[in-house]
């Protein structure tokens, strides 16, 4: 299979992860700066679980970073490009 070919699926794969409204949410608060999921969890205003799920398959992806400081998780986007990308698509719209 061709390197370009790869990143089809990977850019197919990316694109079906961000597509759900919720992860959207996530990454737009975390492009004002890391928060932990507590944070996030007030500012988005969805249950834990949900954030704590949500937060592991961008970190899967590699969208999100974790960095364990106490008792604490915190995320930060790896790529703010990702953030741009979606804020293009939105205004398509």
């Amino acid at each position: 299979m061709s390197r370009e070919v790869d990143v089809y699926r990977l850019q197919s794969r990316l694109c079906r992860f961000l597509s759900h409204p919720e992860r959207l949410r996530i990454t737009e608060v975390l492009g004002t700066g890391e928060k932990s999921v507590g944070e996030l969890v007030e500012l988005t205003g969805l249950p834990q679980p949900t954030v704590s799920r949500h937060l592991s398959l961008l970190a899967e992806l590699g969208v999100v970073e974790a960095e364990r400081r106490g008792r604490r998780v915190y995320y930060r986007l790896k790529y703010p490009e990702v953030l741009e990308a979606s804020r293009i698509l939105r205004s398509v719209l």
